[in-house]
């Protein structure tokens, strides 16, 4: 029986990396295709990530509302995967920018739901399963889309080289139809725990999930900055080979894996979200040393923090926020997810409008500031924890000494 659960996780876990790999292959190459591939100014690259995000947070966050009430989370992952691949196949046969935005914003969009929804089908079966770990489960998900990513980027570079995009985007396209056929295949169906009442919708938000929320949102944010900017940076304004940005992508997602899956075994032991701010720390000292790197060599030690970072960040990151919200795990999902696809657009408009008037280099800087305010919100998270909690006590000792003097 124990043998047939591994099975049925892999199953979760392939699905996971799949989905993982059709961005790795897309995302690293958004800002080169925009500016190189399609002759546009970097301000352009701004312009697409707000639009395609803004609609993706749209159609994502509806979908993590319909799987809390039983919707078929793997029927809405199929709807979303199929929506990127026809936007892929646009993306790869346009030279028109305003072409690709408008399949980005109709079409690409669905695809922001694919990740979160694999989230939620994995969560589902998860929680179904006396002998899973969830939170070490969410890390191994997270993971399995970092191992997308060691080979993703490296090999979407070599395909795109001499601006050859549409071979990056056809093997991307490819990988969107795979991702379907499998889900369709193998991936069963998973009861929703949403109940017939609306049990799901009664539990309240409090105002520390937002913060929490806020803290994923600059956490992404810095990341995606120095990510969009790495490209251009490294090629343009220090001369490094057109395959270097992808090894160093393929770099620190080899290392984080391994980070991720620590994450999920400790994080048993020691407070999540101690551990988060930790990483933040690691990501301060990254970006500092980032601006001051002028060698290849530079950019590959580096990475080693980034992975420290990067790879608590991510590995519990989703499980904090469903802790916070248990009923409402489509919901948690969608707004990891969302939150993440927010620091995205945050992020990249940011470099494009940074590069626009200063440089690739100073996006470095941005991504200090970005996830110091993110460091900010997490401390305001805690306190508002703690304060929670003793509110919550002396409610409860109020209780008691009232019982006691009635008594």
């Amino acid at each position: 029986m124990l043998s047939g659960l591994k099975q049925q996780g892999l199953l979760f876990l392939t699905l996971s990396m799949l989905t993982g790999l059709i961005g790795s292959f897309v995302h690293p190459l958004m800002s080169l295709f925009i500016v190189e591939g399609l002759n546009s100014p970097p301000a352009y690259i701004g312009i697409y990530t707000v639009s395609v995000t803004l609609a993706g947070l749209v159609f994502s966050q509806w979908l993590g509302a319909l799987a809390d009430k039983g919707v078929s989370a793997r029927k809405m992952f199929m709807i979303a995967i199929t929506g990127m691949g026809v936007a892929l196949l646009i993306f790869a046969n346009s030279t028109s920018f305003w072409t690709v935005l408008i399949a980005g914003v109709l079409l690409f969009s669905m695809g922001n739901a694919a990740i979160p929804q694999v989230l939620t089908l994995g969560r589902q079966w998860a929680g179904r399963q006396p002998n899973i770990n969830v939170t070490q489960f969410n890390s191994g998900l997270r993971a399995a889309i970092s191992f997308a990513w060691i080979g993703g980027p490296p090999l979407g570079y070599a395909l795109a080289s001499g601006a050859e995009f549409s071979r990056s985007l056809y093997v991307a396209a490819f990988c969107a139809l795979v991702a379907l056929l499998f889900a369709f295949r193998f991936i069963p169906e998973v009861p929703s725990h949403a109940q017939k009442t609306t049990e799901h919708s009664k539990q309240a938000i409090p105002f520390s999930f937002w913060i929490l929320g806020a803290a994923v949102m600059l956490g992404s944010a810095a990341n995606i900055m120095y990510f969009s900017a790495l490209p251009l940076y490294t090629i343009k304004e220090l001369g490094f080979a057109k395959h270097m940005p992808g090894i160093f992508m393929g770099l620190v997602a080899c290392l984080e894996i391994p980070i991720m899956l620590l994450a999920g075994k400790l994080a048993q032991k020691h407070n999540k979200i101690n551990m988060i701010i930790f990483s933040f720390f690691c990501a301060m000292l990254f970006y500092t040393g980032i601006y001051f790197a002028e060698q290849v060599w530079h950019f590959i030690a580096l990475q080693f923090i980034n992975a420290l970072f990067y790879g608590v960040f991510a590995g519990i990151g989703l499980t904090i926020l469903q802790e916070e919200l248990p009923l409402k795990i489509g919901f948690t999902s969608a707004f990891y997810s969302n939150a993440v696809k927010i620091g995205m657009m945050l992020g990249t408009s940011s470099t494009g409008l940074i590069a626009q008037f200063y440089s690739f280099r100073v996006a470095s800087i941005g991504s200090f500031c970005a996830v110091a305010l993110a460091l900010t919100c997490l401390l305001l998270f805690s306190y508002l924890k703690r304060k929670a909690v003793e509110s919550t006590e002396c409610e409860q000792s109020f209780t008691i000494t009232e019982s006691k003097a009635s008594a």
